[in-house]
């Protein structure tokens, strides 16, 4: 099987300066349109490989802008599943972790204002870290670096308002706090790596009854993570109570609807 990527960083390596940019921008407009790696390189390799046989540079053959052509091409490409949400909820998940871990330094549950701004920056950082991080390795320019140098900012001040959220100086943003027991924080913190986990699960599994599995076990989460708290009782007591039981049926209606469909397609 073809290696299209090291096809294109032989044929990459040989361009003019100009070319090599302008296959650059090519290369990230692709990512903004979450076309598959192997799709992405596959095109990139043709497109450089015409251009080069034509005798022509990028601007003589193509002569049009990068994001119209990388626009027109990835039209009939393969794209990734849902690439940007899945992203944030695997930064989601090593903050849920941290989260976890100053909970048990501080042993203090604190929720805090300071939770949705984390969310909000996690929704910046992704494409950050798609266009900026995960390209340093194939040295792909100057913006790669920018792009990367402003997700470490982002994701060093994330990380530093979850350390310092107990403090006297983001105390004004605390919107409650609960004194809980060793048994009731491991619970608490189980079931916040559980709904971080639930969220990646969502967004990253194709079958739509697994996606069904990881909202009930989300929604269980949440209601048992608001539980200790005084606000949202009769919800997170329904929840609590009976989501579990109302989710299992769920589950088991549609892996049996799954089921029967899949007998009815191969019959």
């Amino acid at each position: 099987m073809t290696n299209y990527k090291n096809e294109y960083e032989r044929v990459f390596s040989g361009l003019s300066e100009d070319d090599q940019l302008a296959f650059n921008s090519l290369n990230t407009e692709f990512d903004k349109h979450f076309v598959t790696e192997d799709a992405k390189y596959k095109r990139l390799y043709i497109m450089a490989d015409v251009m080069v046989g034509s005798g022509k540079d990028y601007v003589t053959y193509y002569n049009a802008k990068t994001k119209d052509v990388a626009r027109v091409a990835s039209k009939d490409l393969p794209k990734e599943r849902n690439k940007y949400w899945s992203d944030a909820a695997i930064l989601g998940v090593y903050f849920a972790i941290l989260f976890s871990a100053c909970i048990f330094i501080f042993g203090e549950i604190v929720i805090s204002l300071v939770l949705p701004g984390i969310i909000v920056l996690i929704l910046a950082m992704v494409p950050l870290m798609n266009h900026g991080i995960k390209h340093q390795s194939s040295a792909r320019g100057n913006k790669q670096l920018i792009s990367g140098f402003l997700f470490l900012i982002l994701f060093v001040g994330a990380n530093l308002l979850i350390l310092f959220m107990n403090s006297e100086i983001l105390s004004p943003l605390k919107i409650t706090s609960y004194d809980a027991s060793a048994v009731d924080t491991l619970l608490f913190v189980v079931f916040v790596v559980v709904a971080a986990a639930s969220v990646y699960f969502i967004f990253s599994s194709e079958s739509w009854a697994s996606k069904l599995i990881f909202i009930v076990l989300l929604i269980y989460s949440a209601g048992r993570l608001i539980y200790p708290f005084d606000f949202l009782n009769g919800v997170s007591e329904f929840i609590v109570q009976y989501f579990m039981f109302i989710g299992l049926i769920i589950i088991i209606i549609a892996q049996y609807l799954r089921a029967k469909g899949s007998n009815t397609s191969e019959s």
